[in-house]
């Protein structure tokens, strides 16, 4: 009997291997700088008269660090018409189901552990299809996040 644990358990064992070897090579390596432009719709503010706010902005994600499917960097974005740029780090992880879905979340640079924004996305072609909503100022856009060819 303990004959048959011991073999049941080594195959058990080679088979979690197998599966999570198979999950690492599904991962798509995402480290690099991305970035894409979108519109921005947000909520009324005390400068916009209560009319909703439309702008134009760019955004650029640079995953820097990856293990498995988690994943660590920093993201910036700004309006196309402006030279400031605000600053933030991203954590995520990749689905392991080979699905391509991306979860993230962002928080701005000197919020301690305060979140700004929750990001679902899909990679797919070699590209990031992002959804963004920040929670906090009410602003919400999609866009499409190209690799600049670096990692």
């Amino acid at each position: 009997m303990t004959r048959l644990k011991t073999l049941g358990a080594a195959a058990l064992a080679s088979t979690l291997a197998f599966a999570t070897h198979a999950v690492a090579e599904d991962t798509p390596d995402l480290r690099g700088v991305w970035s894409g432009t979108h519109t921005v719709a947000a909520l009324p503010n005390e400068h916009s008269d209560g009319a909703p706010r439309f702008n134009q902005s760019e955004w650029v994600l640079e995953i820097k660090e990856q293990q498995d499917n988690a994943f660590w960097g920093t993201s910036k974005w700004s309006r196309t018409d402006s030279d400031r740029w605000n600053e933030g780090q991203v954590t995520g992880t990749i689905s392991s189901d080979g699905s391509g879905s991306i979860a993230m979340v962002e928080s701005r640079v000197g919020e301690k552990r305060q979140v700004n924004g929750l990001i679902d996305a899909t990679f797919e072609d070699g590209k990031i299809y992002a959804d963004f909503r920040s929670l906090r100022s009410g602003l919400t856009y999609s866009t499409v996040l190209e690799n600049d060819g670096t990692s």
